[in-house]
C-alpha cells in the first residue's frame, strides 16, 4: 500500500502517537512534539522532560535545532574542587546541572504545528496517568539503576504490571494548560529552583528563565550525489561529515565484507581525533575544516556509552530527524518532587581540567553527543540513532549501506553493526556483532550497545526503518 508520510521512533506506541496525528491532520511538527511527548513517557529510561533535543528539518528550508543546556551560573571548577570532587559526579544532584533543552525545543517545533497541545500530550498523559506495559528492556533498566533519589525511587519501585507516572501526567498537563514556557518562568522552575535547593543541586530559576534552545544552520557536505546535514557544534554531528567527505575516494560498491569494513575503520580512526580538536563550544567549523588531514595516535581507554533516543517523522512535505537524551539512562537520578521530572547528567560530560576545551564554565554547553541527520538526493533520508559516542558510527554504517551497498532502510538498520565506544579524554576498544570485523572483539547477536537507529527513506514511496535491538518493532494493543 502506498504511504505518503511516517513516523519512526524506537517504540512502538510513541510511533502509533506519531501516526496519529498525521492520520487525524497534523504536520510534521505535530507529529514530532506527539512523538517527543510519548517518548518521555513511555522511554524514561533513554530520555526525559529534564533533557535535550537535537534536530534536523527540512521543508521549505533546512534548519536544525540546538536544544542542549548550559552550565548554570554555580557550576564551576572551584566549586567542585572545593567540595573535594576531581571529577564531575556521574549522578546526583551535583550531575544534574545542565539546564534541560527539551521543553524550549517543543516551543520552536510549536511555531509551525496546526493543533493544540492539550491534543499532542493526550497520549502521553493517558500513557503517564493510567500507566502503560512497560518493555523489558525498561524493567532491565529500573532494575539495575541504583542512583536514584527517593523522589525518583517512589516513581519507579512502585509498580505492578503498568508502569505509571502520575507526576509526570500532572506536569505534561500543566504544560498544555499553561504553555511551554511555564517550564522555564512559571511554576515549574520554581518547582525546579526549590528542588535544587533541597537536594543541593546547581540550577535556580534565573538559570531557567534566561535559557533558550536556538535555531541554527546545518553543517553540509556532499557524499556521493547526496546532501548531507546535520548539526554542527556542540553535536559531534560533524564526525559523520568529515568521516563520509574521507569515504568519497573509496568505491565501496566493489569491495568484498573485509575490505569495506577496513576502509571505514581506517577513516573513522582520523574522523574521531578531528571530533577532539574541533568539536566544542564555541567552535566554527567550515567545509575546509571538513576537509583537512588528522593524524591518529593511540591515548587512553575510555570507553563510553549512553542512552537516548531517536525518531523520524514525514507529512508529504516536511521531514524531521530528532533525538533526545537524558545523557545515561534515566540521567542523574535526581527528579524534582511532585512533578516527576528527571533531570539529565550531560553536565557530567564537562572536565574539571581548566585547560581543556571542554572545561566547565557557568553559561558553557558540553561537547554533545546528541546528533541528527538527513540526506537530500535521489532519495530522502531521515536518520537518527542513540548510541552516545557510537553515534557517528551508527549513521556512517547505515547510510553506507543505503547508498553504497543498496540496501533497504530496514535491512541497513538491522544489519550487524561494529563500535568504537572511545570519548573526546581517550580511545576504546573495537566491537563487532557476529564477528563481522576481524580482530574486534566479538559480540553475540544484535546488542544495544551498538546503538538504537530509527530513520524514513522516502521515493516513490515512504519506508520506515525501526531497529530489532531497541523496543521500536514489539507488538501493542491499544
Amino acid at each position: 500500500m502506498y504511504m505518503n508520510y511516517a513516523v519512526a521512533s524506537s517504540h512502538p506506541l510513541s510511533t502509533f502517537v506519531g501516526n496519529e496525528i498525521l492520520k487525524d491532520g497534523g504536520n510534521a511538527y505535530d507529529a514530532a512534539i506527539a512523538t517527543s511527548a510519548a517518548l518521555v513517557v513511555v522511554q524514561p529510561h533513554l530520555n526525559g522532560l529534564g533533557g535535550d533535543f537535537f534536530s534536523t528539518i527540512i521543508d521549505n528550508d533546512i534548519y536544525s535545532i540546538n536544544g542542549s543546556g548550559n552550565a548554570p551560573e554555580l557550576a564551576t571548577i572551584e566549586f567542585f574542587h572545593r567540595n573535594g570532587y576531581n571529577k564531575i559526579p556521574e549522578h546526583g544532584p551535583l550531575s544534574s546541572f545542565s539546564i534541560p533543552g527539551l521543553v524550549s525545543s517543543w516551543e520552536i517545533l510549536y511555531k509551525n504545528a496546526t493543533m493544540k497541545l492539550e491534543k499532542l500530550f493526550s497520549r502521553a498523559i493517558s500513557f503517564a496517568m493510567d500507566g502503560f506495559i512497560p518493555s523489558n528492556s525498561i524493567l532491565k533498566a529500573i532494575k539495575n539503576f541504583k542512583y536514584g533519589d527517593v523522589d525518583f525511587n517512589n516513581i519507579y519501585y512502585n509498580n505492578g504490571r503498568l508502569l505509571v507516572q502520575r507526576a509526570l501526567g500532572r506536569t505534561l498537563k500543566l504544560l498544555a494548560e499553561k504553555g511551554l514556557e511555564s517550564f522555564y518562568h512559571g511554576d515549574i522552575a520554581r518547582a525546579i529552583e526549590d528542588d535544587m535547593i533541597k537536594k543541593h543541586g546547581l540550577i535556580r530559576f534565573n538559570d531557567l528563565d534566561s535559557y533558550s534552545a536556538s535555531v541554527v544552520k546545518p553543517l553540509e557536505i556532499r557524499y556521493r550525489n547526496y546532501s548531507v546535514y546535520t548539526n554542527p557544534p556542540v553535536s559531534q554531528g560533524a564526525t559523520a561529515l568529515y568521516w563520509l567527505n574521507r569515504l568519497n575516494k573509496y568505491d565501496l560498491y566493489s569491495m568484498p565484507d573485509d575490505l569495506y569494513y577496513s576502509s571505514l575503520i581506517n577513516e573513522m580512526y582520523p574522523s574521531y581525533e578531528f571530533r577532539k580538536s574541533m568539536i566544542y563550544d564555541g567552535s566554527s567549523i567550515s567545509n575546509d575544516d571538513l576537509l583537512n588531514n588528522y593524524s591518529y595516535s593511540k591515548n587512553k581507554k575510555d570507553e563510553k556509552y549512553s542512552d537516548t533516543t531517536a525518531f523520524s517523522v514525514f507529512d508529504g512535505d516536511a521531514g524531521i530527524s530528532a533525538i533526545q537524551s537524558n545523557y545515561m539512562g534515566f540521567g542523574s537520578g535526581h527528579s524534582i518532587h511532585g512533578y516527576g521530572i528527571n533531570m539529565n547528567n550531560r553536565g557530567s560530560y564537562f572536565t574539571l581540567d581548566k585547560n581543556h576545551k571542554n572545561a566547565l564554565k557557568p553559561g558553557k554547553k558540553t561537547f554533545h553527543t546528541l546528533m541528527s541527520t538527513i540526506l537530500n538526493g535521489d532519495k530522502l533520508i531521515l536518520l537518527g540513532s542513540m548510541g552516545g559516542d557510537i553515534q557517528p558510527q551508527v549513521n556512517v554504517q547505515i547510510i553506507t549501506r543505503i547508498i553504497d551497498l543498496n540496501y533497504n532502510i530496514q535491512d541497513a538498520i538491522s544489519y550487524p553493526r561494529f563500535a568504537y565506544p572511545a570519548s573526546i579524554y581517550g580511545d576504546a576498544d573495537l566491537y563487532s556483532e557476529k564477528g563481522i570485523v576481524s580482530g574486534s572483539k566479538y559480540i553475540d547477536g544484535l546488542s544495544s550497545t551498538m546503538g538504537h537507529a530509527q530513520g524514513i527513506l522516502i521515493e516513490d514511496d515512504v519506508h520506515a526503518g525501526f531497529d530489532p535491538r531497541g523496543d521500536g518493532l514489539l507488538k501493542y494493543h491499544l
